[in-house]
C-alpha cells in the first residue's frame, strides 16, 4: 500500500481528448518520480450516463496507464473519481496537486489543503469528450445492485467495473469476492492475494468513489452467489465476457420465485470478443508478471490503493 501523502492529484474541468490526456499526465512524471506514488485524477463534470462513463474510463485508463508505463512508470496506481463533490472531504492527503489553469478554480487550492499546487495546460472547451456520447441518464437507477469477482491484484479493469456499479446504484452495491478455497486451480495460484486482502481494496476503491454508498463484501462459494439468495437486488453488472453466468444467475433466481435481474454490461479493459478477450487486461497475467519480475510489490496493473 502506498503512504497516504504521497498520493498526485489532477484536477480535470473536462474530459480531454487522447492527445490532450496524454500530454497532461506527461507532466506528472517528475512528481510521481519523487514521491513513488500513485496517481488520482478527479474530472470535476458529472456524468449523466453509464455508456458515457464507461466509455470515457476505458479511454483514460488505457491513456494513463501507457503513458506511465512508457516512462517506466510500472509501480503507479491510478484511481479515476467522478461525480463526487464531496472527495475534498475525505483523508486522503495530497503531496502534490495538479490544477487547470483558469481562475475559477482557484477555490479547490484552498479546498484542497497544503500539497504543492502546479498549473496543468490549458485546453478549449471544445475538447471535451463527454459531449459526443449519449445513451440513457441511469445514475442511481437501481437501488440494490449486485456483481461479483475475484478482484486479486484489483487492477484498472476491475475498477471500470466497480466504477459503473457504484454509478448506476442509489443504496446498496452488494459485492461476491471469490474464497480462497475456490481458487486453488487458477494459475500462479501462490501469487493470489488473501481474501481480506482483497475485500480491503474493493471496499477501498468503491468508498474513494460514492463514500455514502452502502458496501457488502460477501464470499463467492458459487456462481450464483448473493444473487441467488437476496431477493431486493435488481441489477447485476457483469464484464462483456461473463454475460452467460447473469443467465445463470437469472435461471436459478426464476425457478427460486425470484425476479430476474437486470443486466448491464460493462465493457471488457483490452481485448477483443473475437480472439475470445486473449489479450484483455487479468490478474492472472499481474501473477504472471509478479512471478517473474523483481518487483515483489506492484506490477503494471497493481494499483496499490
Amino acid at each position: 500500500m502506498v503512504e497516504e501523502n504521497s498520493r498526485v492529484l489532477i484536477v480535470l474541468p473536462y474530459t480531454p481528448p487522447s492527445a490532450t490526456l496524454q500530454r497532461i499526465i506527461g507532466q506528472t512524471i517528475p512528481f510521481l518520480r519523487e514521491c513513488q506514488s500513485q496517481l488520482d485524477i478527479v474530472i470535476v463534470p458529472e456524468f449523466k450516463t453509464s455508456f458515457q462513463l464507461d466509455s470515457a474510463l476505458g479511454k483514460m485508463y488505457s491513456i494513463t496507464r501507457d503513458v506511465l508505463l512508457g516512462y517506466g512508470m510500472i509501480n503507479s496506481g491510478i484511481n479515476i473519481i467522478f461525480n463526487n463533490t464531496h472527495f475534498v472531504e475525505s483523508n486522503l492527503q495530497w503531496k502534490v496537486v495538479l490544477l487547470p489553469q483558469e481562475s475559477t478554480f482557484e477555490t479547490w487550492k484552498l479546498e484542497l489543503g497544503q500539497g504543492q499546487y502546479h498549473s496543468i495546460e490549458h485546453y478549449a472547451l471544445h475538447d471535451n469528450i463527454m459531449e459526443e456520447i449519449e445513451g440513457p441518464k441511469d445514475a442511481n437507477k437501481f437501488h440494490v445492485t449486485a456483481l461479483g469477482g475475484t478482484f486479486d491484484h484489483i487492477h484498472d479493469g476491475h475498477k471500470i467495473l466497480l466504477s459503473v456499479s457504484t454509478f448506476i446504484t442509489s443504496q446498496r452495491l452488494i459485492c461476491g469476492i471469490t474464497c480462497d478455497e475456490l481458487l486453488q486451480n487458477k494459475k500462479y495460484k501462490e501469487l493470489i492475494e488473501p481474501y481480506d486482502t482483497r475485500c480491503r481494496h474493493v471496499h477501498q476503491f468503491i468508498k474513494l468513489l460514492k463514500p455514502d454508498l452502502s458496501v457488502e463484501l460477501v464470499p463467492l462459494r458459487d456462481v450464483c452467489g448473493p444473487t441467488g439468495k437476496v431477493p431486493e437486488i435488481e441489477c447485476l453488472v457483469v464484464s462483456r465476457e461473463t454475460v452467460s453466468g447473469a443467465e445463470t444467475v437469472n435461471k436459478t433466481r426464476i425457478e427460486k420465485g425470484m425476479s430476474p435481474l437486470a443486466v448491464h454490461v460493462v465493457n471488457v479493459l483490452g481485448g477483443r470478443e473475437e480472439d475470445g478477450w486473449s489479450e484483455k487486461l487479468s490478474s492472472t497475467e499481474i501473477r504472471r508478471l509478479l512471478k517473474s519480475s523483481a518487483s515483489p510489490t506492484c506490477t503494471p496493473q497493481n494499483p496499490c490503493i
